[in-house]
């Protein structure tokens, strides 16, 4: 399994970092956590084949980790008539609005080949490659974490926590299993706020994104 940190800013993009996406690659599959950075633009910059992008997920609908879905959605309805992808998104209005966008901008929408579904807490996502699982977070409603499970190893991502941690909204499961892997965002916290929680948290290896 190979991690790449396509979009590491918080909110806004800065001159060498796009908003909060990340890039898993398994078992010759790409899957996006949050789309906050221009997919396709980084897809062929990193030389990769948007046909083997399995899946987009969401953690949350704010803006900067959601903007940049349509990026992928579009070129496959018009374009790569040959290429499907899955997007996972928490609230339905958003799909209804990412669906109209495609009528709009392309005039088609085969939903045979770009599958929206809605997620909520008890969502569950696996294929032959990887385990994904929401953890639900307070940094608005709904917003999740997310557990990856693949290759015998465990990753977490917190995406959005609560300001200043202050609904303690850390995912239990760093504190109670080994982790290989937590990614946790910077933007509504500072370090000293969360070193207490990394004291206690059984993860491997921290990195920092959405800063």
């Amino acid at each position: 399994m190979k991690i790449t940190f396509v979009g590491t800013s918080a909110a806004i993009p800065q001159e060498n970092r796009y908003c909060a996406c990340t890039m898993l690659e398994v078992g010759g599959s790409i899957y996006f956590l949050d789309a906050g950075a221009p997919l396709l633009d980084e897809l062929v910059r990193m030389k990769k084949d948007i046909h083997d992008v399995r899946a987009i997920f969401a953690s949350h609908c704010h803006y900067d980790h959601i903007c940049n879905i349509g990026s992928v959605v579009a070129p496959i309805m018009w374009y790569y008539t040959d290429a499907s992808v899955s997007v996972y998104i928490p609230e339905q209005r958003v799909i209804d609005a990412y669906k109209q966008f495609l009528l709009c901008t392309v005039g088609d929408m085969d939903e045979n080949r770009v599958k929206f579904f809605l997620t909520d807490k008890d969502f569950v996502y696996q294929d032959e490659n990887i385990k994904l699982s929401l953890i639900p977070t307070a940094h608005m409603n709904p917003s999740f974490a997310f557990l990856i499970e693949a290759e015998g190893k465990k990753i977490v991502l917190t995406s959005d926590l609560s300001k200043n941690l202050a609904k303690q909204d850390i995912p239990a499961i760093v504190f109670e299993e080994e982790i290989d892997v937590l990614v946790s965002e910077m933007a509504h916290f500072d370090f000293e706020q969360i070193r207490p929680y990394l004291n206690k948290c059984k993860a491997n290896c921290v990195c920092f994104h959405h800063v």
